[in-house]
């Protein structure tokens, strides 16, 4: 992925007796973010309860949807089927897009343009494509002066060629700074099929502006009713992404209940890598919430069997567990302690558990929170989610 980025040049209890509960210590300082990634990820989120991706690492950016309704024929193009708006009216929508009330996005990540049905290898060639044409044009000029530090990308089925020279242009003009191919995985779709699609798009785009950065959209729902994708494709569609392109966008993403458990622990995984603070060190830990699953439910607090594991051939020297310190980004608070502090020395392949006692707060909004158990000599990373 280097090398293209350089050819670019861009780019346990669940209720417990009071009496045997301690008291939870209040967490230190907050720590601080998780490293920046070579390798970047973005974030559409804005419902109240959400994943909170920022804390594995991501970014939060901004996808602007239609709501002029815009359309073209081979007469002109319309805003809800007459006038087009006024730059100022349209240039307020793109900051409310971007602003906390929305998607909150940085100001220097991308702003998506999410207009489908004047996306240009939608409409019919012609006058049609060519009206769309200057209303792209003009529309992405008051993008610009919305966002100016931002690269602007219009979301786009990028695997179809219809009036692609009129897209080229759009980017030979650096009007378009980036792509924002949708790339979403359909329920019932093999891999071999979304890999056929994802390939072609990257190969349109690469041709066409060898020199703009390519965000693929991507979503931990499957299209069509499909659920939770399983971690196993979530792995392999990050492994395509990191591979073919420059980034990614994870659009509108959700952690409702038990069903995203898999999704959320590759995902964990996967920032992990991309961020550089993946698991390490000879003890591996593993968590297991009264719920019998990666939940644990707001407001309450629960008894969290945690076991380490030594998976190194060499016998570990006894260690300790650390404070589970901070408040990740965008996670309003919560409260631990361990039962047992003190690890004991741990043969190849021996276990050893202790209680990690886990309040959440009532007011906790963070869908998912993500945890480093440490001892003097791990770290392991665990993801939960908050029901």
């Amino acid at each position: 992925m280097r090398s293209r980025i350089l050819g670019r040049l861009a780019v346990g209890i669940a209720t417990l007796a009071a009496a045997l509960v301690p008291t939870l210590a209040a967490p230190p300082t907050p720590a601080a973010p998780a490293a920046a990634a070579t390798f970047p990820v973005y974030t559409n989120e804005r419902s109240a309860v959400r994943p909170t991706l920022e804390q594995y690492g991501a970014t939060r950016s901004t996808v602007v949807y239609d709501s002029f309704h815009f359309t073209c024929d081979t007469s002109a193009c319309y805003s809800n089927g007459g006038a087009l708006p006024a730059e100022a009216t349209y240039e307020a929508k793109v900051k409310e897009y971007m602003g906390s009330g929305q998607f909150n996005g940085a100001s220097t990540a991308p702003v998506v343009l999410d207009f489908e049905d004047i996306e240009l290898t939608q409409v019919a060639t012609g006058q049609t494509a060519t009206n769309a044409y200057n209303l792209w044009r003009q529309l992405l000029t008051w993008t610009h002066n919305a966002a100016p530090s931002a690269p602007v990308c219009h979301y786009g089925y990028d695997w179809l060629t219809q009036n692609q020279n009129l897209i080229k242009q759009l980017h030979d003009d650096d009007l378009l700074n980036c792509f924002a191919p949708r790339a979403y995985f359909y329920a019932g779709q093999s891999l071999t099929d979304w890999d056929s699609d994802f390939d072609a798009a990257i190969s349109r785009d690469t041709a066409m502006a060898p020199t703009h950065p390519i965000y693929p959209y991507v979503s931990p729902t499957a299209f069509n009713g499909g659920g939770y994708v399983a971690g196993n494709t979530w792995a392999h569609m990050f492994s395509k992404v990191k591979a073919s392109a420059d980034g990614v966008v994870v659009w509108e993403p959700s952690a409702t209940d038990s069903s995203a458990c898999a999704w959320v622990s590759q995902n964990s995984y996967e920032m992990g890598a991309i961020t550089g603070t993946a698991g390490s060190g000879p003890l591996s830990a593993t968590a297991a919430p009264p719920s019998g699953n990666c939940t644990v439910t707001r407001g309450s607090q629960v008894a969290v069997p945690v076991t380490l594991t030594n998976t190194s051939s060499s016998t570990t020297a006894a260690t300790s567990m650390q404070t589970l310190s901070g408040l990740p980004a965008g996670v309003h608070g919560y409260d631990t302690t361990w039962q047992y502090w003190n690890v004991p020395s741990l043969a190849p392949g021996a276990s050893w558990t202790t209680t990690l006692y886990l309040q959440t707060d009532t007011s906790e909004t963070a869908g998912t929170v993500l945890l480093h158990i440490k001892t003097g000599i791990s770290d392991t990373r665990w993801s939960f989610i908050v029901v």
